[in-house]
């Protein structure tokens, strides 16, 4: 009752606000600014007309007593200031240039003299921020429309920033996402970075990571804000991102497009490669078109673009003869030794033995009636003979083939801009795209399967922004985003289609078969739907009072998450023959159908719907012309999300649950006594403080310094919710281990199958669950706390000539409550008898056996997903911005900092181990983000200096556009395990240690590049501990109860470092009045410089310390070629 009550008393709230805030003006723009006289002397009264030029929207406020204005919720753009007043002569200012969420400073010097008279003033606004301590960036339309953009993302300009890193755009999930990093935030699951399209939410909880932005010719500019933001904007901890779209004019404007990029225009890598051997198409193509439908009204802006591409790569895999696919190895019989015994020589010398060991096929050969009808039927549709030897690397079993993979999106975009009265103007805009794209789920063989990636986006926005009086504004917005994919592998076919009794759940798909040092015929999970639905009210008010400013709104949004995944119910087999196992050789194994293990999944069917509430009040109070305080209060609230079916659990030791008694003591379910519904307790204190200062030290709007603190807090990713319901009893995710017969698996072994049954299709009853013994659980802390970041900056920013600004800050964002998998019956270590601890007695030393024992376990581990990991980030950012100057614009930054964290937290995930959970603190270490030294440039020139030559001069030298993005970055750290399960908990990413008397070191190469990949880092300084070494015995001794545990600290190494510029010419060619041709070349890393990647960091590798590749996101050069024509 207490949480209903609570629940009813916020929405009252916010409903009383009538919508939200978090969004505020993220696609609009202020201006503030004080009128005075020529003497210093401030002129309240005055009437300050600001009047978009290309729509001729306009704005009216009046000056206050100190003769300061504001004009909130303006449309971004070009504009003209008029002020007048009685007494003096009207001034006018031209060329101001309106940014997203910019509160640009104008002020108005005014003269004595009749108001017919006019005082012209041209220019841009001033390069120094007075106004508040937010740090960020704007990317304006010139750098979307200028700067290289290989690939046409504009996402990727959002490196410009400084303390910004993107780590991937990925489709892996169905749905193509984008993952950014805002000053040492992590990735994905945590909701740090929030992302905006026309002001509503581009985005959903189910991953928090970025959703499709349309095509750049319809893109007008975008900001990131990095650090202490306002607190109109909640739902994010670290910062947010926001797009804006281009508009409708008075004058008909548009884009027709088309890019292209292919294999000719690839440089070779770095090793050597050819070209050829890798086929690629790229064609990207559309167009855009705005105007008025009712001048000074009524305005509409369309858009559609396209893409196709296509990439060809090459397979290859061993496989068997025309002789070994009639089971005959005769020619592999070995040249000398025995013949008559089972043996392995080696890949191309063995007898073959029969399954049960009891003595060798005769003369090598296996007869047809011994093999597996179902492995026979694949042999024949799926495996092909092998290629006729040609190459020097071809074998008489190799088999080669390309394999072509589709991508296909098409997008289209359209708004509209209405002022049917002079107090109220309403934005619409609607945006849709869908894609395919193909997959090769890891298969080594063309012809087996192909995953096919289906999406589908949808964005739906409306606002009104309402002028109450000059002083008071409000600006209302609905808001709707759908964002839905699938996965869907093809062909349609199962092995009960190959004649087995395999039972699968869901669409019919091909199973995943890997047979060791032959082939693969892979494949992934599938789901045919995953997505959500995001339904967003929200509403600002804000009114100035004398030298407040005063802002105060609230948000409701309700989320729908859907998740339906098939996991692995195809079906996982692994044919993995040892020389002392089965028939030695894993072919022949596949032969009889032999898999060492199988593994079988359960579908699984997730839902979340969870609310979020916010309010807020904020106050920016000029407390003196020079200082202005920007006072900040927010109250948040995200429910934990519901799930109708309720597939939540907790744990708790020794308690029973009562909803499924059959439960291994300990798990509970909800309508057990405390246990929430929804796995958590919502919390109900996330009240978020927020200062900052902005002072003119000498007060000629110069030299500022300001400075800001802040709690933010974030939201919960929907994947965190819904691991409860991927594991038991909600799931079933079973490896069986003695499987003799692909035809019936089920029936070899009344231990795995009772009765010879398929235990699917299988779907979660309370009253009659199933547990697989030892059970593996993942469960929800249900005292789980919402992850929250505290965020401080001070600087200085310093005005230099007309047109450019130095700054320079001190950053820290410092995050806490972030989420971490831990698991709770971690396996004991027994120091006192070493040689007991091993890799298959993992489940038998679980402290953690209710009604079993050692011997008999009846679970393994218990993950417990908590909230008490930690991530600091500190860093120096220095900025340099030169506005177009002389044709020549400039903006560069350096960045000097360091990021740590408590424990890895992966891109998107939770659940990779610790090293030793008994001993967590050894986690702490540089986060995978951590980059020492980074320093971006942009440089845009445009020489068009030729305006008073002769025409063919004219023609010859203007038009054109040069334009670069360098960077220059140290290498992001690695980390380095054994590749073995050294201290015996069942994990293979244990560390080494390093040995007595050496350091972990990169090794000075003097330059070389050879040198380099042939050894990064002194591999010479490690060894693996010797799982079962008596104490102190061990020559390689780390920590732990027995030295068990490595000594090498996680990410204490760098890699190599990066140094990449990319350019773009364009060309600009008149054609009639208004129309041009504009012709691009782009490309990526210029001078073709070789970005090796991270060095191999395994022991057990052949590989220990190479580099064996290049940067994957700063490749080899990649050129684009372009046309527009622009109207």
């Amino acid at each position: 009752m207490m949480l209903q009550r609570i629940s009813t008393i916020l929405l009252l709230m916010v409903l009383g606000f009538a919508g939200t805030a978090i969004f505020g003006q993220v696609s609009t723009t202020t201006v503030v600014g004080t009128v005075t006289t020529a003497g210093g002397d401030v002129v309240p009264g005055a009437t300050v007309v600001l009047t978009q030029t290309d729509t001729n929207f306009t704005r009216t406020v009046t000056t206050k007593e100190d003769g300061a204005f504001r004009a909130e919720f303006l449309p971004v753009g070009p504009y003209t200031m008029k002020v007048s007043a009685p007494g003096f002569k009207e001034f006018q200012r031209e060329g101001i240039m309106l940014r997203i969420l910019d509160t640009a400073t104008l002020d108005a010097q005014l003269t004595i003299g009749e108001v017919n008279e006019v005082v012209n003033v041209t220019g841009d606004l001033p390069v120094v921020n007075t106004t508040n301590a937010t740090l960020g960036r704007t990317i304006d339309n010139r750098e979307v429309d200028n700067l290289p953009l290989v690939g046409r993302d504009v996402y990727q300009l959002l490196t410009l920033t400084p303390g910004v890193q993107l780590t991937t755009n990925v489709n892996n999930t169905g749905f193509p996402e984008q993952h950014t990093l805002i000053n040492g935030s992590t990735d994905g699951t945590v909701g740090q970075i929030s992302y905006y399209l026309d002001g509503g939410t581009n985005m959903t909880g189910l991953r928090n990571t970025g959703n499709i932005l349309p095509n750049p010719d319809a893109i007008r500019e975008f900001t990131v804000q990095t650090s202490n933001f306002s607190a109109q904007y909640g739902r994010s901890s670290a910062g947010f991102v926001s797009v804006i779209t281009k508009s409708g004019t008075n004058q008909v404007h548009g884009s027709i497009f088309e890019f292209v990029r292919n294999t000719s225009l690839i440089a070779t890598t770095h090793n050597g490669i050819p070209k050829s051997q890798t086929p690629y198409h790229r064609n990207q193509f559309g167009a855009t078109l705005g105007g008025p439908v009712i001048k000074d009204k009524l305005f509409l802006f369309g858009s559609y673009g396209g893409l196709r591409q296509s990439t060809t790569s090459t397979l290859s895999a061993l496989v068997p003869t025309a002789a070994q696919r009639n089971g005959d190895f005769s020619a592999n019989l070995p040249t000398s030794g025995s013949t008559t015994t089972c043996r392995v020589v080696n890949a191309n010398q063995f007898v073959l033995c029969k399954p049960d060991r009891s003595g060798p096929y005769t003369g090598n050969i296996i007869p047809l009636t011994d093999f597996d009808p179902v492995a026979r039927n694949i042999l024949n549709k799926y495996i092909p003979l092998p290629n006729p030897v040609g190459r020097s690397t071809d074998t008489v079993n190799t088999r080669t083939d390309p394999l072509k993979l589709g991508y296909i999106t098409d997008e289209f975009l359209i708004k509209g801009d209405y002022q049917p009265f002079e107090s109220h103007r309403i934005t619409a805009s609607y945006f849709h795209t869908a894609g395919n794209s193909q997959q090769n789920p890891s298969s080594t063989l063309v012809g087996w399967s192909t995953q096919n990636f289906n999406w589908r986006q949808q964005n739906a926005n409306i606002s009104d922004t309402w002028i109450i009086s000059p002083s008071t504004v409000n600006q209302l917005w609905l808001g709707y985003t759908r964002q839905i994919a699938g996965r869907v592998n093809t062909p349609a076919i199962s092995l009960g289609d190959l004649g087995s009794t395999f039972q699968i759940q869901g669409p019919k798909q091909l199973p995943q078969l890997a047979v060791a040092n032959w082939f693969t015929l892979g494949q992934s999970i599938s789901g045919p739907l995953a997505g959500a639905n995001v339904y967003q009210l929200r509403d600002v008010i804000s009114t100035t009072k004398g030298k407040h400013t005063l802002a105060a709104g609230g948000e409701v949004s309700l989320e729908k998450d859907m998740l339906q995944t098939l996991l692995n119910n195809y079906g996982v087999f692994s044919f993995t023959s040892t020389a002392s196992a089965r028939t030695g050789i894993s072919l022949s194994d596949f032969y009889l159908g032999r898999p060492n293990t199988m593994n079988q999944d359960s579908t699984v069917y997730a839902n979340a719907n969870y609310w979020n509430y916010g309010v807020f009040v904020q106050d920016d109070w000029r407390l003196i012309p020079r200082l202005t305080l920007n006072l900040g209060l927010r109250y948040d609230v995200q429910t934990a999300p519901t799930d109708s079916l309720r597939r939540q659990s907790n744990f708790r030791p020794g308690m029973q649950s009562i909803v499924v008694p059959s439960a291994p003591t300990g798990l509970l379910f909800p309508g057990d006594p405390g246990v929430p519904d929804t796995g958590a307790y919502t919390p109900y204190n996330h009240v978020s403080p927020r200062l900052g200062f902005a002072w003119d030290a000498l007060g000629n709007g110069k030299t500022v310094i300001r400075g800001a603190a802040g709690l933010f807090f974030g939201t919960i990713g929907g994947n965190e919710w819904q691991y409860s319901s991927n594991n038991q009893p909600y799931a079933i995710r079973q490896q069986y281990n003695k499987v003799v017969s692909l035809a019936n698996p089920y029936a070899t072994d009344t231990a795995e199958f009772p009765g010879g049954v398929s235990p699917y299709p299988y779907t979660f009853d309370p009253k009659s669950p199933r547990f697989t013994r030892p059970a593996g659980l993942v469960v929800m802390d249900p005292n789980y706390k919402w992850p929250y970041n505290y965020q401080i900056n001070f600087g200085i920013q310093q005005q230099i000539g007309r047109s450019t600004s130095l700054s320079m800050s001190y950053v820290a964002s410092l995050s806490r409550k972030l989420p971490l998998f831990f698991d709770h019956n971690y396996p004991v270590y027994n120091a006192a008898a070493p040689s007991a601890n091993t890799t298959s007695n993992v489940d038998n030393r679980r402290p953690l056996q209710p009604g079993g024992s050692a011997s008999s376990p009846t679970l393994k581990s218990v993950y417990i997903v908590e909230s008490g990991q930690t991530s600091n980030y500190n860093g120096l950012q220095v900025t340099l911005d030169q506005r177009m100057t002389k044709n020549i614009s400039l903006r560069s930054f350096y960045t000097w900092s360091k990021t740590l964290w408590s424990a890895y937290m992966a891109n998107n995930t939770l659940q990779n181990p610790l090293e030793d959970f008994n001993y967590p603190q050894l986690e702490r270490q540089r986060a995978d983000s951590d980059q020492r030294h980074v320093s971006v440039t942009s440089i845009l020139w445009k020489p068009d200096y030729f305006g008073r030559y002769n025409r063919f001069t004219r023609n010859a030298l203007n038009g054109w556009s040069v334009s670069a993005i360098v960077t220059l970055q140290t290498g992001a750290p690695f980390n380095i395990t054994t590749g073995s399960d050294t201290n015996a908990d069942g994990n293979t990413t244990d560390r080494p240690n390093v040995i007595a008397g050496k350091i972990a070191r990169v090794v000075d190469n003097g330059g070389s590049r050879v040198a380099m990949m042939n050894q990064w880092f002194d591999t010479t300084a490690f060894c693996a501990f010797t799982p079962g070494a008596t104490n102190g015995a061990s020559t390689c001794r780390g920590a732990g109860e027995a030295g068990q545990d490595g000594t090498f600290r996680y990410n204490s190494l760098d890699g190599p470092g990066v140094r990449n510029v990319d350019a773009s010419l364009l060309r600009d060619v008149g054609l009639y009045e208004r129309v041009k041709l504009q012709l691009r070349v782009e490309v990526t890393n210029v001078f073709n410089l070789t970005n090796l990647g991270q060095p191999n960091g395994t022991m057990s590798n052949a590989n220990f310390g190479k580099i064996v590749g290049s940067s994957s996101y700063f490749p080899n050069r990649r050129i684009q070629l372009g046309a527009r024509l622009l109207f």
